[in-house]
């Protein structure tokens, strides 16, 4: 992304040949691979000759100006069918864009089209999109269309919603890097939500340094370079239940962390049954009640899965709903008192080594778990705390679909765990731009 965008601003390539060059990999592309629902090469075209017209003039660039990117489909684009899979919604071409849309054109990114999502974002297995590594895979969800077409070289960036880990669940499967910023950061004006308490939106690409620089365009801020973060915790637990490949990769990113001169430290986390059982609880009731009352006359058209939940919904007490929320309250305060330890926490993104496209449930430390419940085991607690995260693969690893590590930082410090991303991404990248 940074190479082709000093590349762009110094005439070395246009606009037009970079745009055109990603749709025709496309073209020949995604018809097999299903990643992109919508493709919009003629206004992507048209939107590049508008920044080589500005290039040529040598007037100010945008940041983003002529990078190619895709947004996933429950995010209004103007002019692009955006169902968020939902087939209610097929006929949904709206006339004007999402915020983050609007940032993203603002910034001078070229949209190449809209990315396919689980139904309603409901899942956390795209199953539509096959992996662009191994056909076998799942792409991971409900952004495995946004991570696919990265994996698939498409695009250098592009837009995800997080609920339970949508966006850092792809960027495991898929070997990307894909941040969930703090609650808030970013608009959700023009998204369609899932659940709103817990939605997040935010960029993904091919590296740490890319996310930064994309985080930065959307959030019209500069992320200040960090300081190196001195001290970084993890939860033996949450790492002791991933399988080998994933926890052996876990400790290659402490040990490149420790060779940095960062200390580790042994930090105690929610306890991983009782975070799933109360993200379960919330995620269906609040889910149940905002498409019920909005949608409640196409609930027959949503994926069985969401029927099946708000059913469950219904029959839910009413004190077991209260006393997950005061679940939520108690793990979002431990979370808060880890950071006053220290600077960052580490955790795998996933427990299971490349899960099988098709599979119903997942084995995890000897245990049969739902596919949903154990995909999203490490990821939905922050969800629900609203900390940042990121996702991504540690270098020398050997096998990118294996390694993936989450980054947690405190409320707002997203620079601090970008920074701790770019420490381990020294190795492949020698210096931090």
């Amino acid at each position: 992304m940074i190479a082709a965008l000093a590349a762009i601003r110094k005439g070395d390539v246009s606009t037009q040949e970079l745009t055109s060059l990603f749709l025709a990999r496309i073209e020949s592309e995604n018809p097999a691979l299903g990643a992109l629902r919508h493709v919009a090469a003629e206004e992507a075209l048209k939107a590049a000759r508008a920044i080589d017209a500005l290039v040529q003039s040598a007037a100010e660039l945008p940041p983003l100006a002529g990078l190619p990117v895709v947004v996933k489909e429950n995010c209004d684009t103007a002019g692009m069918a955006c169902s968020a899979g939902l087939t209610f919604r097929a006929g949904h071409v709206p006339s004007a864009d999402s915020a983050v849309t609007a940032r993203l054109r603002a910034a001078g990114a070229i949209i190449l089209g809209v990315s396919v999502s689980d139904p309603g974002a409901f899942g956390v297995r795209t199953a539509e999109v096959t992996h662009p590594l191994d056909a076998s895979l799942s792409v991971g969800g409900s952004s495995g269309g946004s991570g696919a077409a990265l994996a698939a070289g498409f695009c250098l960036g592009a837009i995800g919603t997080d609920t339970g880990g949508s966006i850092r669940i792809p960027s495991a499967c898929c070997g990307i890097v894909g941040l969930k910023p703090t609650y808030g950061t970013l608009p959700m004006d023009g998204i369609f939500p899932l659940v709103p308490s817990l939605d997040h939106v935010g960029p993904m690409a091919r590296s740490v340094a890319d996310v930064r620089l994309f985080c930065e365009a959307l959030s019209g801020e500069r992320v200040s370079p960090a300081a190196a973060p001195r001290i970084v915790g993890y939860d033996p637990r949450w790492v002791e239940i991933a399988d080998e490949p994933i926890s052996s990769a876990f400790r290659t990113a402490l040990d490149k962390l420790q060779d940095r001169g960062i200390a580790t430290r042994e930090v105690a986390l929610p306890n991983l049954d009782d975070v799933a059982a109360m993200h379960g609880q919330i995620f269906m009731v609040e889910a149940a009640a905002w498409h019920c009352a909005h949608h409640g006359e196409s609930v027959a058209a949503y994926p069985e899965i969401a029927r099946e939940w708000f059913a469950l919904a219904r029959q839910m007490p009413v004190g077991a709903y209260v006393e997950a929320c005061t679940r939520r309250v108690a793990a979002t305060r431990a979370v808060d008192r880890i950071f006053q330890e220290v600077d960052v926490n580490l955790t795998p993104t996933i427990c299971v080594a490349r899960p099988p496209r098709s599979a119903q449930t997942l084995q995890i430390d000897g245990r049969a778990h739902d596919y949903i419940m154990a995909m999203v085991r490490l990821t939905c607690l922050f969800d629900h705390t609203g900390h940042p995260a990121l996702s991504l693969p540690v270098p020398g690893t050997g096998d990118i679909l294996t390694s993936s590590v989450q980054i947690v930082g405190p409320r707002r410090g997203e620079d601090t765990i970008l920074q701790t991303g770019l420490q381990l991404e020294l190795d492949q990248f020698q210096e931090i731009t």
